[in-house]
């Protein structure tokens, strides 16, 4: 078995897409937000809630680690290295709780985006608190229900969208 043989699977070509659609999200959450002064949800969030609906806990808490490792990285990057990835890798690790063998329903699928949007929203608080940034808790609700929303109407999607492409293999 040749060391490329995992990336011709139905999961392996799953994983490269999840990959590059994380790396796009984050360049293009930053470059967006870089360009208009007004509060954007977490784009990357419904990425990594439908990686850890589909995959379970572990598989989510790597791909929230992944992603908030991307989003540390990229400038402007995170006030403390490390609490995104901490932080995503808690959210997957939620959503991924939340699996269900199957077709979920859409508002159970909906329900875990928002609560892992409230995760991300608190968590958020929290590290701008204990690192001394100055915290807006009006801009922080407003990006908290955006993300939220976001999460309710695309992460269904991206859950149907992950299935359909492991079932085609």
């Amino acid at each position: 078995m040749s060391a490329a043989a995992p990336l011709t699977s139905g999961a392996g070509r799953v994983r490269v897409a999840r990959a590059l659609a994380l790396a796009t999200v984050a360049v293009l959450a930053v470059s967006v937000a870089a360009r208009t002064p007004m509060l954007l949800p977490d784009l990357v969030l419904p990425l990594v809630v439908a990686g850890a609906l589909v995959g379970g806990p572990v598989r989510g808490s790597l791909v929230g680690l992944a992603a908030g490792w991307l989003v540390d990285l990229v400038p402007p990057g995170a006030v403390v290295l490390g609490t995104g990835a901490l932080t995503y890798a808690a959210c997957g690790l939620l959503a991924g709780a939340g699996r269900r063998e199957g077709l979920a329903s859409w508002p159970w699928v909906a329900a875990v985006g928002v609560l892992a949007s409230v995760l991300l929203g608190v968590a958020g608080l929290l590290v701008g608190v204990l690192s001394g940034a100055v915290v807006s808790v009006a801009d922080s609700a407003v990006r908290l229900v955006l993300t939220a929303a976001l999460c309710a109407l695309v992460v269904p999607v991206l859950v149907r969208v992950e299935q359909h492409l492991r079932a085609r293999s």
